[in-house]
């Protein structure tokens, strides 16, 4: 009986860690360049930087930019490369993004909101 317990307790962690974790919605909208998708898991003031153009912005504004940044630069693919927890307990994840102009470093920081983790920062920058 206890194991029993313990394998759903085991189980129902798993699904609720499972379910807060936003990873894979952001990096199929960051495949696919969309930009709206990209914002619904945003903090509603998210600092962005986009190749050293560093400030904060409403969700809306910083969906403006992305769909700029997109539309000037067809993204063609989305890899996450590492992952891990900052000093300031933000989950983050860096990856590489390509695209027809040429491949970005992308890295996003999200804290806990609720149940689930949001965008706090979005980095975009020209891989060397």
């Amino acid at each position: 009986m206890k194991y029993l317990l313990s394998l759903m307790l085991t189980l129902l962690s798993t699904l609720l860690f499972a379910q807060s974790d936003i990873t894979p919605q952001v990096t199929a909208a960051l495949k696919k360049g969309d930009a709206a998708a990209l914002s619904s898991f945003m903090m509603p003031g998210v600092e962005l930087n986009i190749s050293g153009q560093d400030n904060h912005y409403s969700i809306e504004d910083a969906q403006k930019v992305l769909t700029t940044f997109f539309k000037n630069h067809p993204v063609t693919g989305f890899v996450v490369k590492h992952q891990g927890t900052s000093k300031l307990d933000d989950q983050y994840r860096i990856g590489d993004l390509s695209t027809s102009k040429g491949s970005f470093r992308v890295t996003f920081f999200m804290k806990k909101s609720g149940a689930s983790l949001l965008i706090r920062q979005l980095k975009i920058e020209l891989s060397e």
